[in-house]
């Protein structure tokens, strides 16, 4: 376990590495493109324009209702997925790194979430335009955007390095994870809002910790106090995924260059 913790330590001190890494994969990705990164934004943007006016159709929802609630679920919902679908191969993709220099492995999944966390940057400039259309309850709720994503992050951050060892000893898991990711979203109110179920509906779609994370970063942002309900679920569901990540970090961290 001391060992496990001075590998996390030493994770953080090498923050510019990692921070280095993750620009260079989003230019990497965007190499030759006239609007580089920004093309996350236009897609984003584009999907809205595309799903806010037939959605709120069909759930018979104003856009005044329904288009923020579309718009921030979407932007944090790829956050999710892009961490933990990205995460599946961090260690595989570092292969050359993790061969050849003795770095801390908690580094690789911190790498993704920093990536993330850029795209996430670019996907957020589009919400001042639905705020400007369809203004929030502006309050001081909206500064704990802050601990509520910290908090899931830590809990992403942990999943996604359960996820890089599970899928580097098992190469089969990598797709089963991305078609729970793509069922998880129909089953997470990103689409769909929570008051449209019934109480017993609301009780199984509380059941999968997505929707708490999603709720409590939609909810912040739009100016709304989450109950302490959702703050203490959040809170454990992170401790809960940290300890699980930690117990196989520290039984396997030997192994994982082998099974590269």
């Amino acid at each position: 376990m001391d060992s496990l913790t001075s590998e996390i330590k030493r994770s953080f001190t090498l923050f510019s590495l990692w921070r280095t890494l993750a620009w260079n994969d989003v230019l990497n990705r965007y190499r030759r493109s006239v609007l580089g990164p920004f093309w996350i934004t236009i897609s984003m943007a584009t999907t809205l324009l595309a799903m806010g006016p037939l959605y709120g159709s069909l759930f018979n929802l104003t856009l005044a209702n329904f288009l923020p609630h579309l718009c921030l679920g979407l932007i944090f919902w790829s956050l999710c997925t892009g961490v933990i679908n990205e995460s599946s191969t961090a260690f595989n993709d570092s292969a050359h790194f993790i061969r050849q220099i003795p770095l801390p492995f908690p580094l690789y999944i911190l790498r993704v979430t920093w990536r993330q966390l850029i795209i996430l940057l670019h996907n957020l400039t589009v919400v001042p335009f639905v705020m400007l259309v369809y203004p929030p309850n502006w309050s001081w709720a909206m500064l704990l955007l802050i601990p509520a994503l910290l908090i899931t992050l830590v809990f992403l951050s942990s999943v996604g390095l359960i996820t890089a060892i599970l899928c580097t000893r098992y190469r089969d898991v990598a797709p089963i994870i991305t078609s729970v990711m793509t069922l998880l979203f129909f089953v997470t109110p990103i689409i769909w809002q929570l008051s449209l179920l019934s109480v017993e509906q609301q009780y199984f779609a509380r059941l999968n910790p997505f929707t708490h994370f999603i709720e409590l970063l939609r909810g912040t942002t739009l100016g709304h106090y989450p109950s302490l309900m959702e703050w203490g679920l959040t809170a454990l569901f992170a401790l809960l995924a940290a300890v699980i990540a930690s117990t196989l970090i520290s039984h396997t961290h030997k192994r994982i260059a082998y099974w590269i």
